[in-house]
């Protein structure tokens, strides 16, 4: 099915998310891939919001960090609740 296909179909469904659900996809994109609906709510999501955008600019940035070759580190759960927290302001 082609995008503009899709779109249209789409187009009577909620896909508007919060920032909190767009931080949490942001996240869980690094890790699994993330349904059709998921991706459009995100993209969508990232055409207006700055701070978002900023967001997985950074996120993608400290996920390259970790990746290059001698770094075996990853995020755990504990740390990424706290970068989620603090990118909303709950800390």
């Amino acid at each position: 099915m082609s995008r503009k296909k899709l779109a249209h179909k789409l187009t009577g469904m909620n896909i508007t998310i919060t920032c909190k659900k767009a931080v949490e996809y942001i996240s869980k994109k690094e890790e699994a891939k993330l349904s059709v609906l998921q991706r459009i709510q995100l993209w969508r999501h990232l055409a207006i919001c700055s701070l978002c955008r900023r967001f997985a600019q950074q996120n993608r940035t400290m996920n390259d960090m970790f990746k290059m070759p001698g770094q075996q580190h990853r995020l755990t759960d504990d740390e990424k609740k706290e970068i989620i927290e603090s990118v909303l302001g709950k800390n």
